[in-house]
């Protein structure tokens, strides 16, 4: 009980993410940078029967999922690229990025667009979604995201539904920072 009192707004954060997973149908997800992982902070779940097992305190795969993604964005691309080296021998799935020529060009994309996206790149048959949360100096506060089985959502739906969540990331900000 003594932890609830840090976090007063949490009624606030859980309602946004309530809102955004009943406008996308789906899971949604604030995962924050800690020392060298993003881990999951806080997860709100949608309903569908079938679902990715993931808990509040997971760490997440930085070269393969849409959030880890989006944090290596944020880095210096020798920063992210040598940390990409060290771990893109970890396949996930069959379209995990395994060249650093390729993820480079990921990186740039994902700069330029100002979200993410996994194409199946974490699981086989999951595609994803990441917004970022950054602070009035810039730094990377948390990514907001979702995930979705291709059987229910194409990765194209996922990035027409962008805008809601880049509105949600915005209201979250001022949530998390004050």
């Amino acid at each position: 009980m003594n932890s609830l009192r840090y976090e007063p707004s949490v009624t606030v954060r859980r309602s946004i993410l309530r809102d955004l997973s009943e406008k996308l149908k789906e899971t949604v997800s604030l995962a924050i940078p800690q020392g060298t992982k993003l881990i999951y902070f806080d997860r709100l779940e949608s309903h569908w029967p079938f679902q990715v097992n993931l808990r509040v305190g997971d760490a997440l795969p930085l070269h393969c999922c849409a959030s880890g993604k989006l944090y290596l964005s944020t880095m210096d691309t020798e920063a992210a690229l040598g940390v990409f080296d060290r771990i893109a021998h970890k396949v996930s799935a069959r379209n995990t990025i395994v060249e650093a020529t390729r993820f480079e060009a990921e990186l740039y994309d994902i700069r330029s667009a100002g979200y993410s996206l996994d194409n199946e790149e974490w699981f086989d048959d999951m595609v994803g979604a990441s917004v970022p949360i950054f602070s009035d100096s810039g730094a990377l506060v948390a990514c907001l995201s979702t995930h979705a089985l291709v059987t229910r959502k194409p990765i194209q739906t996922l990035r027409d539904e962008i805008p809601f969540m880049q509105k949600a990331a915005g209201e979250l900000k001022s949530v998390l920072l004050g």
